[in-house]
């Protein structure tokens, strides 16, 4: 992912719902990139701005502190126009009349998987920070997280009601199939680490692993009460 492309997409775009300077599309990118190397504690506002190209009282002129632009990254995630196409898409995707669970679920895992890859800087500093700093933690629920729990609890009480899903909490499925899916998902783009395999196979099989263990078996197939395979 470029950064500077991704701010000044931010920044261009028809409907832009944000205005930075060239001077601060260079301060965040370089924040962004030292954080995701050094983590947030460990980067000064001197080594932003020599990686900028600005003077460091350039940065405290754009942002108070160097809190504000660590803050500042969810704000800018959610407003991006490519990224905000992506999270229109997923709430789309909670409101379809889909037939079946499966339909869903493999349109949500691929639509996250498009998001992880395309934001994999951003989404690392966010990762690593979350957990130290309840600030930004607040921040970015509200703006990424909270918009689509709630849609997708109600789309998936409509599995519910069709008997496709076992019978717990929304709330609970949805966390059971984030916490899959983010998993995977870090596992391959953040983390980084080199398995070998097909990804898309992979994807298929986690896909098949969250059904096997949310959905409901049909029960309209006879099973042998010894061995529990199908009676044909």
């Amino acid at each position: 992912m470029n950064l500077k492309n991704f701010f000044k997409e931010l920044t261009e775009s028809e409907s832009a719902a944000v205005s930075m300077t060239e001077k601060q599309i260079s301060i965040m990118s370089a924040a962004i990139e030292i954080f995701a190397e050094k983590g947030y504690s460990a980067t000064t506002t001197s080594e932003i701005a020599k990686r900028a190209g600005v003077g460091e009282g350039t940065i405290f002129h754009h942002y108070k502190t160097k809190k504000d632009l660590l803050l500042a990254i969810p704000d800018y995630l959610s407003k991006s126009p490519g990224q905000k196409g992506l999270m229109d898409e997923l709430l789309r995707i909670f409101e379809r009349p889909y037939e079946r669970f499966e339909d869903f679920l493999r349109d949500i895992a691929y639509n996250r998987r498009d998001f992880v890859a395309k934001n994999i800087p951003l989404i690392k500093v966010l990762i690593q920070e979350i957990a130290l700093q309840p600030e930004l933690r607040e921040k970015a629920s509200v703006t990424v997280l909270f918009p689509a729990m709630e849609k997708f609890s109600r789309a998936i009480e409509r599995f519910q009601a069709r008997g496709q899903i076992i019978d717990i909490p929304s709330v609970s499925v949805s966390k059971l199939i984030f916490t899959s899916l983010f998993g995977y998902f870090f596992t391959l783009y953040i983390a980084a680490f080199a398995f070998s395999g097909d990804r898309e196979q992979d994807l298929e099989y986690l896909i098949g692993y969250i059904l096997h263990g949310l959905g409901i078996a049909d029960t309209s197939v006879n099973h042998d009460p010894e061995t529990g395979g199908a009676v044909l």
